[in-house]
């Protein structure tokens, strides 16, 4: 189930762009789902965050699904482990009182993993 939907995520994202380019726009959404289920859980609506945080989850494991540990060697085997963690943080936060602090702080780490990818994709254009 999870190879497909993030296959799905992959195709629509890399409409003519390089597959650097394709891998921001999916953590783009990661991170849109993310900021929404914070916002959900701020306003009291807790099947909305997860909801969203299953959306998170799905992304996270189609990411995970999509490694290439044999070209990819100790960064692949790292996101994994990462990808890995922040799934079993979203769930256990989910029911601590400062879940939205540690929501906040997944999201920060989403963000620097989503900086050295655009990081990448300029190198890769040369610039």
């Amino acid at each position: 189930m999870y190879p497909r939907v993030a296959n799905a995520a992959y195709r629509q994202a890399n409409a003519a762009v390089a597959p650097t380019v394709a891998l921001v726009r999916v953590y783009d959404e990661l991170i849109v789902a993310m900021t929404q289920a914070v916002r959900a859980m701020e306003e009291g609506k807790h099947e909305t965050c997860f909801a969203r945080i299953q959306r998170v989850t799905t992304i996270l494991r189609g990411l995970d699904c999509a490694l290439d540990f044999e070209r990819g060697g100790d960064i692949a085997e790292r996101l994994h482990k990462v990808y890995n963690s922040y799934i079993l943080q979203l769930h256990i936060s989910y029911a601590r009182p400062d879940r939205i602090d540690r929501y906040r702080r997944l999201m920060d780490g989403m963000r620097s993993l989503r900086e050295a990818w655009v990081q990448v994709a300029l190198e890769m254009r040369g610039g």
